[in-house]
């Protein structure tokens, strides 16, 4: 077993970093320019908000891939360059989680089109997932359908030998339907994705992002999640949904709003905890004494 899937199994929480492309954009990223570059253009700024999460207490780190593939980077003439990002992106972050921290590939939505499984989709996997050698997980985020998650797990595992046992995270993203309740864009059900998660040989489920989708909404989803599956759960929230302001986007949920509502979201038996759009270092840091605390009861 690998030290990561122990340490996810171990009955202690892990804590998670928060966002990358929101901090990149209080960096200087500029809109429309493409955040994964950095790695090469911008290394040292990238570093430096790993460093920050890392020195707000987290332990579990994601690569600053969300859309590096080849669909996203043929849109800036970066194509070729998809491995040299990914390496970049694990190099950095590694040299800030290391040795007592966990790198996870992190893999947003690679393809417009994921209900065709085709050959062609299959290679599309697989080299962003070759691109990510050695990293500790790989974790596809942001999903709203199973089909492309299925597709990527099997092209993991038959891809190269060194995949055979890496874990493999997916983590969906809801809104609520009107009449259908919490919902992925394809209309799936947090029970159904958890059954599919288990039935599919995934290492972990999450839930990040979503539309309107705040802690309450989160430990629902936990919750139903819980009904189908006994795999480690874990969460990633917005810190709320953005308004404009000028020339950014101002997200409305602080650290102390956030850190308040944790308990609930570990009592309904999540493993991790970090956060996604929105959130910062100061969010990681306001949740650090819960887990803390957490840890400390259930390892007396």
């Amino acid at each position: 077993m690998s030290r990561f899937l122990e340490a996810l199994r171990s009955g202690r929480i892990l804590l998670m970093d928060g966002a990358m492309g929101t901090e990149l954009q209080r960096a200087g990223l500029k809109d429309g320019e493409c955040g994964e570059q950095w790695n090469l253009t911008h290394p040292d700024r990238v570093r430096e908000i790993h460093q920050s999460y890392k020195w707000a207490g987290a332990e579990v780190f994601l690569t600053n891939t969300f859309q590096s593939n080849p669909s996203n980077l043929r849109k800036h003439a970066l194509d070729n360059k998809l491995e040299e990002i990914n390496q970049a992106a694990l190099s950095l972050t590694r040299s800030v989680a290391r040795g007592d921290g966990f790198v996870l590939a992190d893999i947003g939505p690679i393809d417009p089109a994921p209900h065709l499984l085709d050959e062609a989709e299959f290679d599309r996997v697989r080299r962003v997932v070759r691109s990510f050698s050695p990293a500790d997980a790989i974790m596809f985020e942001t999903c709203s359908s199973h089909y492309e998650p299925c597709s990527a797990i099997i092209a993991a595992r038959v891809s190269a030998s060194e995949f055979e046992k890496m874990p493999i995270l997916i983590s969906f993203s809801f809104y609520r339907d009107s009449s259908k309740g919490l919902i992925t864009n394809d209309k799936l059900p947090p029970r159904f994705c958890a059954k599919m998660a288990h039935q599919g040989g995934f290492s972990g489920l999450g839930v990040n992002c979503g539309r309107d989708i705040g802690m309450d909404e989160m430990v629902e989803i936990i919750r139903a999640y819980r009904q189908e599956t006994d795999l480690p759960l874990f969460v990633r929230p917005n810190a709320g949904t953005p308004t404009r302001v000028g020339d950014r986007w101002v997200y409305p949920r602080t650290p102390v709003q956030m850190a308040a509502r944790l308990p609930e979201l570990l009592e309904a038996g999540v493993s991790m905890v970090g956060g996604c759009c929105g959130t910062t270092p100061e969010h990681i840091a306001a949740f650090r004494p819960t887990v803390e605390k957490w840890n400390a009861e259930r390892s007396k």
